[in-house]
């Protein structure tokens, strides 16, 4: 937090179910929809992403819901 306006927490999860059918899955809390909106394209997010994840990721989900 901090670099990213809006992202309130950030978690990165290794250690799943046996049934589980991901090897990982990142946990993440915003201020609001708009913020998220925000994060998706904000340069920081974007450089991890391309450098970190997307290279060693062969499939990927994404759910994103409002409590």
């Amino acid at each position: 937090m901090g670099k990213i306006t809006g992202l309130t927490e950030i978690k990165v999860h290794i250690n799943g179910l046996e049934s589980s059918t991901v090897d990982l899955m990142l946990d993440s809390t915003f201020e609001s929809v708009q913020a998220l909106k925000e994060y998706a394209v904000h340069p920081a997010h974007v450089a991890v992403a391309n450098t970190l994840v997307r290279p060693y990721t062969a499939v990927r989900s994404c759910l994103d819901f409002e409590i």
